[in-house]
């Protein structure tokens, strides 16, 4: 995943989830914790799942991208919880650029 993230934007970002390079089956998934740095979303209360894409779809707000630093990078983490009790994180955090906003006001 190459993304940056501009301080006060409100967007959805498509996330694809895959084990063992098979996409998991969201009949199979419990729960999904998405993590932007200290901004934590998930599945099913906050993030949607596509089932046309295969997709999950991550809300950020605007006060959550404005919670990002300034012209930095976080770390982006994903970790899913199965039926079952079984819970899995991906193996390598992904950076995502975060780039800074002249006004830190929400319109």
């Amino acid at each position: 995943m190459s993304l940056t993230i501009k301080q006060g934007d409100a967007y959805s970002v498509p996330v694809k989830i895959a084990a063992n390079g098979s996409p998991v089956s969201i009949e199979d998934v419990e729960r999904v914790e998405f993590r932007f740095g200290e901004v934590r979303k998930l599945y099913p209360e906050e993030a949607e799942y596509d089932r046309e894409s295969g997709e999950f779809r991550v809300p950020l707000s605007q006060e959550d991208t404005l919670k990002l630093p300034e012209d930095d990078a976080v770390l982006f983490d994903v970790r899913v919880k199965f039926k079952g009790g079984t819970v899995v994180g991906t193996r390598k955090m992904t950076p995502v650029l975060t780039a800074d906003a002249l006004s830190g006001e929400v319109i």
